[in-house]
């Protein structure tokens, strides 16, 4: 993938480029059913979990809260379950960010806690304070989004009928900072005649695919891979979460949109 960051011109976004999709972005309750969708190694015989994806207009603000379990069907037999919750405020201004993730082991013991705060100037540098660790500060490169920002670029850039753009995002899921993202638009669909979610029906949708590299490898191959429909509100349906070893498959089951209380 990134042999293209290499051979095609990539155009970076500020944040600044993006302002009539962040006006359509909504509140949200989903939950997705996960499923197993491909294996590349003999190493996992069989996943399935469940994610609950949560976002709450607090007028200034966006807070968002994400709790996936996972259980994954070892080789030899074994299961390994892993639940994770990630919470987050993000002003909407783009300018800061407060973060908390955490991921449990079979045993309930924390294998992963990241946490602390990341604030932004306007040409989208700033720097990252973790709370945990504990004493890492780390500074962000010009052009970085946070997560609801990221979003609604992607919406935008689907609605203006580009192809791909690469900006860096800091979402608070790694200890590392900011990582690169490259977003290619795969196409874009009209609203559907029936949409099992009545929240849906009236909204077009972006089909996405973010390929995530570390800003610091020099690895070709992307971390993490997700392929995404993104409706103009915001809500996600039909993603593909590529893990490297494995595929999860997540399909929206129930959606929820509260009406906002801002005025």
């Amino acid at each position: 993938m990134k042999s293209l960051l290499v051979a095609c011109s990539i155009l970076l976004l500020p944040v600044s480029a993006f302002g009539s999709a962040a006006d359509r972005l909504t509140g949200q309750d989903a939950l997705y059913n996960l499923s197993l969708a491909k294996v590349r190694t003999h190493d996992v015989t069989g996943a399935t979990g469940q994610m609950r994806f949560s976002i709450a207009d607090g007028c200034t603000g966006w807070g968002t809260t994400q709790h996936m379990t996972l259980l994954i069907r070892n080789a030899d037999g074994s299961l390994t379950k892993t639940v994770t919750d990630y919470v987050t405020w993000e002003t909407k201004n783009g300018n800061r960010l407060t973060f908390n993730l955490s991921e449990r082991d079979n045993d309930g013991k924390p294998v992963i806690d990241d946490a602390g705060i990341a604030d932004r100037a306007e040409n989208g540098t700033g720097t990252i304070t973790y709370s945990t660790p504990a004493n890492r500060v780390m500074t962000m490169p010009p052009g970085t989004l946070f997560p609801m920002a990221h979003t609604a670029a992607i919406l935008d850039a689907g609605a203006q009928g580009r192809k791909f753009f690469s900006v860096p995002l800091f979402d608070g899921t790694t200890d590392d900072g900011a990582q690169h993202t490259f977003v290619v638009i795969l196409g874009r669909d009209g609203p559907l005649v029936k949409n099992p979610f009545p929240g849906l029906a009236g909204y077009a949708s972006t089909n996405v695919d973010i390929a995530f590299f570390e800003r610091k490898n020099s690895d070709q191959n992307p971390d993490f891979r997700s392929q995404i429909q993104y409706y103009d509100n915001g809500v996600a349906n039909d993603i593909m979460m590529d893990f490297g070893d494995f595929v999860m498959r997540g399909e929206l089951q129930h959606l929820a949109l509260p009406a906002s209380n801002c005025k």
